[in-house]
């Protein structure tokens, strides 16, 4: 099953690379996308495997891969780990102590 291993990279991906404000919209995105995608490349390759046999819908396919990798490999960002700096490896932290159920009602 290695499609819903890319859709997972795919949203791992877009996690890391959007801010969190414009997370929702940008899972929506690469949802229509892969869904246009998929039915655009079975209409492509079921067409050209009736017409021409399914070595022309494998090369189409193969090709379209090809193109793909090279596009996301030539056009994505160099790094998804973020900053390198010291004060960028971790998260805040607050100064103050967590509210707990305890402490919100007095008992601590």
């Amino acid at each position: 099953m290695p499609a819903p291993r890319t859709w997972s990279r795919c949203f791992g991906l877009t996690e890391r690379a959007v801010p969190p404000t414009r997370r929702a919209e940008a899972m929506a995105v690469a949802t229509s996308a892969i869904v246009g995608g998929q039915a655009l490349a079975v209409a492509v390759t079921g067409r050209l495997a009736e017409s021409y046999g399914p070595a022309a819908a494998f090369a189409a396919a193969s090709t379209a891969a090809a193109l793909a990798c090279a596009i996301a490999l030539t056009a994505g960002p160099s790094s998804y780990t973020g900053p390198t700096t010291e004060a960028g490896r971790h998260a805040r932290v607050p100064d103050r102590q967590p509210i707990t159920p305890a402490r919100e009602q007095g008992w601590s």
